[in-house]
């Protein structure tokens, strides 16, 4: 009888994990581009350096 039980939560486990990767392929997370919450960096529109991480070296 232990092993019908042992036997059960692997088959409920193996059933779970499959259900959590097809959730999380299902999602959209990195499939789509997120949208634009501000224009795109521009001198024009400020004194600011066109590159603001770039070192002057």
């Amino acid at each position: 009888m232990t092993t019908f039980w042992i036997v059960l939560v692997l088959a409920t486990a193996a059933w779970w994990v499959a259900r959590l990767v097809v959730t999380v392929r299902r999602d959209g997370l990195g499939t789509t581009p997120p949208p634009a919450s501000h224009a795109d960096w521009a001198d024009a529109t400020s004194d600011l350096p066109s590159s603001p991480f770039r070192s002057a070296a």
